[in-house]
This record gives C-alpha cells, structure tokens and sequence, in this order.
C-alpha cells in the first residue's frame, strides 16, 4: 500500500497517508461503556514496544484497565482492546472513545463514500461518507425508518472509498461463540467517523473481556474485493465454523414460493394472505403454473400453513391432510419446503421463551430446556415420514431476534450468537432426521455457514421514483454479497414483492444468472394487479430452460 503512519502520542492518534493524500487519523483508543455508566479516558500512556505496534494504557472512569492495542501491517491495521473489572457492556466504541474533558472523539476521516453489505434502500449501493450505516441481527421493516432487516446478519464489514478511488474495509473478527453483540455501526460525524457494536447490557464481564478484532484492511478496487478480503480474513484467524453437509443435486432446482400468489390473491379479494396458505390455494396455484407447462422442482408452503407458529401443525381448515398433500408433491418429483418464522412464540409455553421485565414473552428462548424440546419436536415432526415428511425450511423473520438491556433469558448468549444458536437446533435436528434436508436462511454472514444452506436475497423494496430495472441492478447487488463471503452455499432469487410487472420481467431476466430462479406469482402480480398473459409465461419459460440447460452442462 506504500502507506505513511505517523503518531501523535499526546492525543492518541495515528494519521495513515498514501501517496501524500491522508486516509483517516484513527484514535489509538476505545471506550466500553456499561450499564453503570460512561467508559471514559482521563489519561492515555501510549507506548510502541516494538516497530508498527502501539499499545495505549487507559486510565478508566469504569474499569480498572483498559488497554488498546494496534497493529500497523503492510495491507491492513489490527485494533483490539482488552478490559479487566466489572460491568455489563452496552456500547463498545472502536476508532473513538471518551476522553475528558474533551468529550467523545472519533477518529478523522478523508473517505468519500460508504458501501454496506446490509440492504437498507431500495436503490442506493453507495452513500455519502457522512452517512450512517448499521449491520444487525435486529430490525422490523414494518417499523417507519427501520430497513435493515433483509440480510440479518450480513458479513461484519463496512466498504469505504478514499478520495483516490481506492478501497479499505472494517472487519470484525470473531467467533460465532462470542458475537454477543446485535448491531456494528459506522457512525460518521463532520470530517470523521467511529464504529460501534452493541451489547445492550446482557453481556456481564467478571475478570477480562477483549473486543472483536478489528482489522482495517487497504488496496482493495472494489467494494465486493472488501468482502472477498473479508471472508479470506475470517478463514485466516480459523473463525469460521467447519461445513459438513453435502450439496445434493435438487437443490439447486426451480423454486416456486407461494407466498406472492397469496399476496396477490388477497389483494383481488381484500383480505390478508395468511389465511390464504391453504390446499386448496396451492392446489390451485400449481395446476395454474402447469396448465402453462411450468413445473417448480421445489415448493414453498408459506406462511401461514400451521395453526401456531412455535408447533408447527397444520392449520386444520386450511389443510386437511398436508402430509399427503406432500406425498403426492413427492410422487411427482417434487420437493417440498415449508415455512419457518424464527422467533415466534405463538403457542409456545412462557418458560420456553425470552421474557420482558414484566415476564411477558417477547420470543422464543434456544437456550431454555422447554424451547429446545419444542423445536426439536416441531422440526422432527415436519421432516419426519410419521409426520409431514417435508424436505426442509425456507426460514423468515431471523430480523426478529430480541433486543433490550431489561429482557430475561436463560443462558449467557445474546445478539447473533443466540440467533445461532436457534438456528443451530433447527438445523442439526433438520439434518439428524433428514441428512440432505435443506434450510434457507437470509444470514449471509460466514459465521452461519454452519447452520444454512442457501442464502435467500429477501423482499424487494420499493422506490417508485426509481430509474427502470432498478430491482435487477439492487438484486445484483445483494446477490454480489452473498457470493463474497459465502461462495460454498446457493442463492435464493426470491421475486417478492415486485413494484410492478414490468420490474417483475425485468428481474425475471436476469435471476438464472444470480441463482436459483425462484417464482412467487402464478397468475399476475400483487402491486399494480397486473393479470399475467402467455407471453409472461413463456418468459418464466424462457428463464427456467436456460438456467436448467446451464445446469444440465
């Protein structure tokens, strides 16, 4: 990279330059905070015990040390700060902390743009340098101003473009067993930026504690090169978890979701969609597709086909024998996934649930005996052949996992290692019953490599306002992410919810180069009601037989 690094000990920072031109001058120091209060330095001792290393001795208002420690290497700088004392973390503050009688101080920053691996905008890659951008297991997109729940988690790196056309990414490194965390920010101020990560007070350290690693690494030409260097970082330090499961041929096959053919028809009938996912719907659904000579090799049943979310059980009204419904699904060689909501406790007993400081329950909890009893039951009986004998899940709403310091629960996980965890019961139970059962997930983070085997590009968003084919290009993207960081898995195109039909042609056009196509309308689309003709048909057609015939090669 040919980079200059120059300290100013007095003030704790290190300006990184190349080429004359200045990168960003980082805080050589960190603040974690805890639920006692503010993490803040009155005195900074730093010291260099040997070339390209710095170590800076806090003095702290709430810990007996803190000591942060950083790395100048050829291509990447590696920041880690560890603590000793008591407290339970909130906000861990990294390239910035609190110093008094100064305040908060970040570090400086000549960056020009930011790039997210976490879709956010219905258009927009790229952002100014001075806007924020979070990666997090958390969020709810029918909450106004809250759009990052598409991939929960995305990888844990942000992108940044200098002023030099050049790339340098933000990683955290971690294993999965200490990512107890829910959100990693960038949060930019006038002339610089800090990161953040999230413990909301639910991780009580006793003894020491020491941060995620994190490396900041240089000479990328390209956001996607950030992720690539991302996984390869990842690899390197041996935190990615080991991947057993084989990759059987139907998995890469056609997919067909109900769930937009529900939307659609609930929107000509004005009623909601969930009560929709019924046999007789998708008895109609597929004998419309095949009256047009479509045939998906896989079915999604979507939600809402069970009673209760946390049993999982067919819906008696709407299905009367859906593990013969199945059969016959099998009998025409074809597979059959059904939908699974992460989190939901609907029907689940409160000692098998996260609860809040009322003792309401606000979600399942993996880690209490009663909630791995009753997913391994309902995983058991939906892929088992003496109950539903279905060939895997499609799993939604990871988005949903708990956040709050005032929320109970029973094991020391929190954030996405307890995501993990539930994930990890739903999947090893999946793969004990049936070994090439296949769960989909929208975690394209590496960490879960373990515990998916597809990742799903999730909901489209909408930008009316939008140039047209803007879905494809967005779509792209997202799918350029997936490919970075976990290159081993398929991809899920999804196709739901589509601003309109030509958007939905526009994308149907391009999904059998980004994955598998993946369809969820039957017989016109839900947004601007448009009815679907012969020529829409051939053009799934059309899309299919080009993905099969890549396939087939």
């Amino acid at each position: 990279m040919n980079c200059s690094v120059d300290v100013n000990a007095g003030k704790a920072y290190a300006t990184v330059s190349r080429d004359g031109q200045t990168l960003f001058s980082l805080r050589l120091f960190a603040s974690l905070d805890t639920v006692s209060g503010f993490d803040e330095s009155s005195s900074l001792e730093v010291e260099s015990p040997e070339d390209g290393v710095y170590t800076v001795t806090a003095r702290s208002s709430v810990w007996a040390s803190r000591v942060t420690t950083t790395r100048f290497l050829a291509d990447r700088i590696e920041v880690q700060t560890t603590v000793t004392g008591q407290g339970r973390l909130t906000n861990v503050h990294l390239l910035g902390g609190r110093r008094t009688p100064l305040g908060f101080l970040p570090s400086g920053s000549g960056l020009r743009q930011v790039y997210s691996p976490n879709p956010d905008h219905p258009t927009r890659v790229l952002r100014e340098a001075g806007e924020a951008a979070t990666i997090s297991v958390c969020g709810e997109g029918g909450e106004p101003g809250i759009e990052r729940w598409l991939f929960t988690p995305a990888p844990w790196c942000f992108a940044a473009a200098t002023w030099s056309d050049s790339w340098v990414g933000f990683s955290l490194v971690a294993p999965i067993a200490s990512q107890n965390f829910t959100s990693y920010h960038y949060l930019p101020v006038t002339g610089g930026f800090s990161l953040q990560v999230d413990y909301e007070g639910q991780t009580a350290v006793d003894g020491t504690f020491t941060t995620p690693l994190l490396v900041v690494h240089l000479g990328a030409d390209s956001p996607e090169q950030v992720l690539v260097q991302h996984r390869a970082l990842l690899d390197s330090a041996g935190v990615v978890p080991a991947r057993t499961a084989e990759r059987p041929d139907w998995w890469s096959g056609t997919i067909f979701c109900g769930w937009g053919a529900q939307c659609a028809l609930g929107v000509r009938a004005d009623q909601p969609p969930q009560p929709l996912a019924t046999q007789a719907n998708y008895d109609a659904f597929l004998s419309t597709l095949a009256g047009q000579g479509i045939v998906p090799d896989t079915v999604v049943i979507d939600d809402k086909w069970q009673e209760s979310y946390a049993t999982c059980r067919p819906h008696p009204e709407r299905w009367s024998d859906l593990a013969g419904w199945i059969a016959k699904r099998h009998a025409a060689g074809q597979r059959v996934l059904l939908w699974w909501k992460a989190w939901d406790y609907e029907g689940a007993p409160v000692d098998a649930c996260i609860t809040d400081a009322e003792g309401n329950p606000v979600g399942l909890d993996p880690e209490s005996s009663a909630c791995i009893d009753l997913i391994t039951d309902a995983v058991r009986y939906m892929l088992s052949v003496d109950g539903l004998d279905a060939d895997g899940f499609k799993i939604d709403f990871t988005a949903r996992t708990p956040s709050g310091s005032s929320l109970r629960h029973s094991g020391s996980r929190w954030g996405t290692a307890l995501l993990h965890e539930q994930l990890r019961l739903v999947y090893d139970t999946a793969k004990q019953v049936k070994r090439d059962a296949l769960v989909v997930t929208h975690t394209p983070n590496p960490a879960f490599l373990d515990v998916t085997d597809m990742i799903r590009l999730n909901d489209v968003l909408h930008d009316q306002s939008a140039a047209e084919g803007y879905v494809a290009r967005h779509m792209s993207y997202r799918a350029g992410v997936v490919r970075s960081v976990l290159p081993e898995l398929g991809i899920d195109t999804d196709g739901w919810m589509m601003p309109n039909h030509a958007e939905w042609r526009g994308y149907l056009q391009v999904q059998d180069s980004l994955g598998v196509p993946a369809l969820y309308y039957v017989d016109g689309t839900d947004t601007d009601r448009y009815d679907f003709g012969s020529a829409d048909f051939d053009a799934v057609k059309d899309t299919w037989g080009r993905y099969r015939s890549q396939r087939s090669t």
